[in-house]
C-alpha cells in the first residue's frame, strides 16, 4: 500500500507533487486495478484534497495518460539521440542498453498496469501515439531504409527484451532487479551482430 504522505504546503513545488501522484496512482493501479482504483483512493493515499488533486489532473483516465505520456517522451528523446549519433557499428546495441538502462521501477509499474488494462491503454495511445508508434522510426534509422520486415522485427525484440521479461516473470518470485538483469542480458544477445545480420 502507497505510503500517505504530509499534506504538502503551498511552497512545494507543483512538479513536486504531481510527480508524488503519479507515484502513488500508478502503485495504487497495480495493486488495486485501475478500474477498482477511484480518485479519492489516490487523494486519500496522498493526504491531499481531492480539489488539490485536481488542479494537476482532470480526471483518472488523466493520470494514466500522463503515465503512458512519460515513456512515451522517453521514446522520442531516444530517438533524437539516435538521428544525432554518426554511423557506427555498435550504435544499435548502444541505442538499446540506453533505452533498457533507463528503464526503473517506475517504468515496470507502468508495464504492469498496461499489460493489465489494455482496452484503456489502447484508448489513449489512439487519442495521443504510443511507444511502439515512435519507435518505427527508431526502427528504420537504426536498420535503413529499405530494411527487411525480419531485419525490422530482430532489431524490435532487442528493444523488446524488458516487457516480454517482465512477462515471463509472471506467476515467479522474480524481483525488479532480477527483471531487469535478465532483460539486460537478453538484449545484449540479440544484438549481437551474428543475430542482427542473420540471413533471412
Amino acid at each position: 500500500m502507497p505510503t500517505p504522505t504530509s499534506r504538502p504546503s503551498s511552497r512545494r513545488p507543483a512538479a513536486e507533487t504531481r510527480a508524488r501522484i503519479l507515484q502513488v496512482a500508478v502503485e495504487l493501479f497495480t495493486e488495486k486495478g485501475y478500474e477498482a482504483t477511484s480518485v479519492r483512493d489516490i487523494s486519500e493515499a496522498l493526504d491531499l484534497t481531492k480539489s488539490s488533486l485536481y488542479y494537476h489532473f482532470r480526471n483518472k483516465e488523466d493520470i494514466l495518460a500522463s503515465l503512458m505520456a512519460e515513456r512515451r517522451d522517453e521514446a522520442a528523446e531516444l530517438a533524437a539521440w539516435v538521428a544525432a549519433q554518426p554511423p557506427a557499428a555498435d550504435l544499435t546495441r548502444r541505442a538499446v542498453l540506453r533505452w533498457l538502462d533507463g528503464t526503473d521501477g517506475q517504468n515496470l509499474q507502468v508495464l504492469r498496469l498496461a499489460q493489465a488494462n489494455q482496452p484503456v491503454v489502447r484508448r489513449l495511445a489512439a487519442q495521443g501515439g504510443d511507444v511502439p508508434g515512435v519507435f518505427d522510426g527508431i526502427l528504420v534509422a537504426l536498420a535503413g531504409e529499405g530494411a527487411s520486415t525480419a531485419a525490422l522485427l530482430r532489431l524490435r525484440m532487442a528493444f523488446d527484451t524488458v516487457r516480454t521479461t517482465l512477462l515471463a516473470s509472471q506467476g515467479t518470485a522474480a524481483s525488479d532487479a532480477d527483471i531487469l538483469a535478465c532483460a539486460r542480458r537478453a538484449a545484449l544477445a540479440l544484438t549481437e551482430p551474428s543475430f542482427l545480420d542473420a540471413g533471412e
